[in-house]
């Protein structure tokens, strides 16, 4: 008995060895099988992409600066100067010094003209990539700014303009202004296309063409006020050049159309198209036309606005230019001018008068027709009314000048 006890325990070692072999071969099998299984779930599919943004930021640049204009970068404490170079983000400040002025271009074409001592507040400037759809949201804090929303064919696009007591969101092609005081108080008017305003305290505005209102530090809008028209102007014509032989004597006379229900006018005449420190700024113009005397050789720019009896002023007309010189001295005398008539009957003046055959005559820079025998009869449009002056200038071949100024007279 004592020999068949070895073959057992060997028996039992190859039975055991048996059972974990195929005890392998199975999980190894139920592996496989497994991962065949990950592999067929998971394996094909492509990871899913990315969610798409629903906005990208396109920022905004400076178009015109003129002074002090200075940038803080959101985040910041430190005020940078402006330059064209600079792509203003979300949450910026701009502010423009005393007697500066900056212009700014949003992606959409929305330009933004800052005027002097104001501080604004870059919101937000972008566009989805999917529908193009372009926001643009910005504030004022205080001073005044001059805006014109740009055309867009793409529904949904909008442009928002805060101040402290009143949010604004001008239509596509609408031109005004906004004007906030440091109490927050605020001015909004609409030159042209029309606007939808809400105060702080929850009225609702509709603004049109022409039209303002005023909201006060509490955020309560006064009634909506009509707005004159914008003048149209007249003479000297645009971009004309004019010499004079002595710049101290000369006389420059801007002129204008009236507007109706206007009692006034505002006058710009600066060197910059910016208007940032204007050389002159006449705000009570009876007439519709104002003299210049003595100015220097150089460009001007100059613009009107008309105002009512209630003080309110209407959008500025477009904007002009004339550059003066000095005309070299000429030995050739100046042809005759005579002037027999003029005559003003309701807006149509008639100019009767002879010069020297071949001369260009004008009357306040519109050109008139001289006869072969030197005479002249014309009769122009005008607005001046009556008692206005009107200078009618006649040069000769040779380069004579005879001008000569004339009161209006009113017919019958």
């Amino acid at each position: 008995m004592g020999e068949k006890q070895p073959q057992r325990r060997g028996a039992d070692r190859i039975e055991w060895f048996t059972v974990s072999y195929r005890t392998l071969a199975l999980a190894a099998v139920a592996l496989v099988l497994l991962g065949l299984a990950v592999w067929l779930v998971y394996g094909q599919k492509t990871p899913p992409p990315p969610p798409q943004p629903t906005s990208v930021a396109t920022g905004s640049r400076f178009e015109r600066i003129e002074g002090s204009v200075q940038v803080k970068r959101a985040g910041t404490l430190e005020w940078i100067p402006a330059t064209k170079a600079v792509v203003l983000r979300q949450n910026d400040l701009v502010r423009t010094g005393a007697g500066s002025t900056a212009e700014i271009k949003f992606a959409d074409g929305f330009l933004f003209n800052v005027r002097p001592d104001s501080l604004i507040t870059i919101e937000e400037s972008s566009q989805n990539p999917l529908s193009r759809q372009q926001n643009v949201k910005l504030s004022i804090q205080s001073g005044e700014a001059n805006f014109l929303t740009a055309a867009s064919n793409v529904p949904g696009s909008t442009t928002t303009i805060s101040t402290p007591t009143v949010r604004t969101t001008p239509d596509r092609e609408t031109a005004g202004s906004i004007q906030v005081a440091e109490n927050g108080a605020t001015g909004l008017r609409i030159f042209r296309g029309q606007s939808g305003a809400e105060t702080k305290d929850g009225q609702r505005i509709a603004l049109g063409s022409n039209q303002g209102v005023n909201v006060d530090a509490g955020g309560k809008a006064g009634a909506t006020v009509n707005l004159p028209s914008v003048p149209v102007l007249t003479a000297p014509p645009n971009q004309t050049e004019v010499a004079y032989p002595d710049l101290q004597q000369g006389v420059t006379l801007l002129v204008w159309n009236s507007v109706p229900g206007a009692t006034g006018y505002r006058v710009l005449v600066d060197f910059s198209p910016a208007f940032a420190r204007p050389l002159y700024d006449r705000q009570s113009v009876r007439a519709t036309q104002l003299e210049l005397r003595a100015l220097e050789a150089g460009s001007y720019y100059w613009k009107v606005a008309a105002v009512d009896t209630a003080g309110s002023e209407g959008g500025f007309s477009d904007l002009w230019r004339f550059a003066l010189s000095k005309a070299a001295q000429s030995a050739a005398a100046p042809p005759p001018l005579v002037i027999d008539t003029a005559e003003l009957r309701d807006n149509i003046l008639h100019l009767r008068g002879r010069t020297e055959a071949g001369t260009n005559l004008t009357v306040n820079g519109e050109r008139l027709e001289v006869q072969p025998d030197g005479s002249f009869s014309e009769f122009v449009t005008f607005d001046g009314g009556a008692n206005a002056t009107v200078v009618v200038k006649a040069t000769n071949p040779r380069g004579g000048v005879a001008e000569q100024r004339r009161r209006v007279t009113v017919a019958n």
